[in-house]
């Protein structure tokens, strides 16, 4: 194999690399905005939001048969719901009814 060769596979290999890494930003970006309508709708603690969506972004972006495609709010729902119980603390909103207009 000649250096220019080589080179070119190195140069692939990279923007292979790139490409790859913003797939995975992107479907971390959706996975995160779905997490946090459903955390918000659900009536999680603003301190939570972000914990939460972590927690459902790590574990949707673990499975790697999981694409852009799977991101779906019936999925993301059950991924917050477990990301609620194993990251404990306080998940649910405790403002007294009579303050949050009930």
């Amino acid at each position: 194999m000649t250096a220019l060769a080589a080179l070119a596979l190195t140069g692939c290999d990279a923007a292979q690399q790139i490409a790859g890494e913003a797939v995975e930003g992107e479907i971390r970006n959706a996975v995160t905005m779905q997490c946090q309508e459903v955390a918000q709708g659900a009536g999680f603690v603003a301190g939570r939001v972000a914990e939460v969506c972590r927690c459902s972004a790590d574990t949707f972006m673990a499975d790697e048969n999981l694409t852009l495609d799977d991101v779906s709010r019936e999925r993301i729902e059950g991924i917050v719901n477990g990301c609620a119980e194993s990251t404990a603390g306080q998940t649910w909103n405790t403002v007294p009814a009579e303050e949050n207009g009930g």
